[in-house]
């Protein structure tokens, strides 16, 4: 099966906010009629385009990268011809003031008075090489040299969801003001993008919708990452799912994919946690124990 870009139109929910999930497990959609008023604080990434200083926040593989793409190509049909974009992906960065402070563009802009648009992609990553990346972009912004031009500069950051540090979202509320700041957490996809992804694979999309609530994997068809491998895996079997496969096994197979370090340059620099995917499918699975016994008491 080929790796294609689907062209989803994905939603974006505040922090603060939650995310339904009941029409049959997927996201209701707050394109339709019927679903915006069970997704009503879901909005598209147009509709915070214009936020200066935007955290972005998810799951490994749920789309945070190809989102901030998506982010910069609107920033750039936007912009007037005077204003720049600027990205830096921060797995790659090893030292801030060389890799940002010091580039031509950076340097470019704070000796002028045009606005320039930051985009910074996967601060979890930089964070394992430069672990003190989120202070010294604090403490650099901060200095009196750029007080004045903040309001010019237009921040995007991309991260996953439970490593973005306190101390960050704090400095950048400073910064630019708690009304100027929002952090989204990008919300998982729609039945609608489950049967584009579907046709788009030269797949009856009825068919397919149907194996997975047959198999009750839905929770598995919503996350990018673990819907690819279920087409995969629909794909190799002639449009079905193994029939010898038990519900439990591929259940368990496709958690365990979710439990896989996605990101080549972690595991290309070593960068993946003490533990292997079985060790933290068997974490994830008494953590969701407890949680449920929790929830009974």
């Amino acid at each position: 099966m080929s790796q294609k870009d689907y062209k989803w139109k994905r939603f974006w929910c505040p922090r603060s906010e939650n995310i339904n999930l009941a029409d049959g497990g997927y996201l209701y959609d707050p394109d339709a009629e019927w679903g915006k008023a069970y997704n009503p604080d879901l909005v598209s990434l147009e509709a915070i385009a214009d936020v200066p200083c935007l955290v972005l926040l998810g799951e490994p593989g749920i789309g945070k990268s190809q989102e901030l793409e998506n982010l910069k190509i609107i920033t750039e049909n936007r912009i007037c011809d005077s204003s720049q974009v600027l990205d830096l992906n921060l797995r790659s960065c090893t030292n801030l003031k060389e890799d940002l402070f010091k580039d031509q563009t950076f340097t470019d802009w704070l000796g002028n008075s045009y606005h320039l648009h930051l985009f910074l992609d996967s601060l979890d990553e930089g964070r394992l090489s430069v672990p003190n990346l989120a202070t010294a972009l604090i403490d650099e912004l901060k200095k009196q040299k750029y007080q004045n031009h903040i309001p010019r500069l237009h921040l995007r950051i991309a991260c996953r969801t439970f490593i973005f540090p306190e101390i960050l979202e704090k400095g950048l509320k400073d910064l630019w003001q708690e009304s100027n700041f929002a952090i989204y957490e990008l919300a998982p996809l729609r039945r609608v993008d489950v049967i584009e992804a579907a046709k788009a694979e030269g797949l009856s999309a009825d068919d397919f919708l149907k194996e997975i609530d047959q198999k009750d994997v839905v929770p598995l068809a919503i996350k990018p990452i673990t819907l690819k491998f279920l087409l995969n895996t629909y794909c190799r079997h002639n449009g079905r799912f193994p029939p010898e496969q038990k519900l439990h096994e591929l259940y368990r197979e496709r958690c365990k994919l979710l439990c896989e370090e996605v990101s080549e340059s972690r595991n290309a620099s070593g960068h993946t946690g003490n533990f292997n995917s079985d060790q933290r499918l068997i974490v994830a699975a008494r953590i969701a124990a407890v949680t449920i016994f929790t929830n009974q008491t």
